[in-house]
């Protein structure tokens, strides 16, 4: 699915032509092979679309022509997700899903339960996170890469100027989600914050702080999720009810 669309530098596009350069060279050329005269689509990090055409290609970057440009696609609904810290395989799950489902925003968070911990080798671990949103950005041809943040303290991330709504998810009760997305009689927000905790859930101490700062505590249902299926369940129910 991601065979005709490639992430182009905003430097190396304008009105008229683009070159790709790098893995995404690499990936066009040695990869899915493709060749003069094919058409494919380019997005950029501003969320800015363009249908070109291959012009060149040569063992250090493709030349292309610029057909057709798209402006950023708009965003009912900007979500970011404050997901505390999982483990390298968890919160790489669930950076891909996020992405796919479009959220705005990933604020990775440092909780009490938090089975690892930011250290040393952030930057490696945040380009990662970088790769792995560019890919399920192409996979979803959704064009948009989501804001991906350092890793930082709960508070931290409670002291940001909130959204209309804050959504806190919690094993110890709460409104059902679905009662708040379908029951509000308003029009959806336009700016929504979603926490969801780690593997062994918020402490106590947390969960008063979160609801302090003015979150509202959710419910997913009865069953305990993992973290990653319960953030995705979340997305999933926010951009079905309030993207559109």
């Amino acid at each position: 699915m991601t065979a005709n669309y490639f992430f182009v530098d905003r430097r190396d596009v304008d009105d008229r032509r683009a070159r790709l350069t790098g893995a995404e060279h690499y990936h066009l050329s040695r990869v899915v092979r493709m060749t003069l005269g094919d058409d494919v689509w380019l997005f950029d990090d501003r969320g800015m679309t363009y249908r070109a055409r291959i012009e060149a290609i040569t063992p250090e970057e493709t030349r292309l022509a610029i057909l057709e440009k798209q402006g950023p696609r708009t965003r009912p609904l900007r979500i970011t997700l404050g997901q505390a810290l999982l483990k390298a395989k968890g919160m790489e799950f669930v950076i891909q899903k996020a992405t796919e489902f479009g959220i705005y925003a990933i604020a990775p968070i440092e909780a009490a339960r938090s089975v690892v911990r930011a250290g040393h080798r952030e930057a490696k671990t945040n380009d990662r996170w970088i790769k792995i949103a560019l890919a399920a950005s192409k996979q979803s041809h959704s064009g948009m890469l989501p804001r991906i943040f350092a890793p930082r303290p709960l508070k931290d991330f409670l002291g940001d100027p909130p959204g209309p709504v804050t959504l806190a998810l919690s094993e110890r009760g709460g409104r059902p989600l679905r009662e708040i997305v379908q029951g509000t009689g308003k029009e959806p927000p336009v700016d929504v914050r979603v926490l969801v905790g780690p593997e062994g859930g918020w402490t106590t101490g947390e969960e008063r702080l979160i609801l302090e700062a003015g979150a509202i505590a959710v419910s997913l249902g009865g069953n305990v999720l993992r973290a990653e299926t319960a953030a995705l369940a979340a997305a999933a129910i926010l951009t079905h009810f309030w993207s559109d």
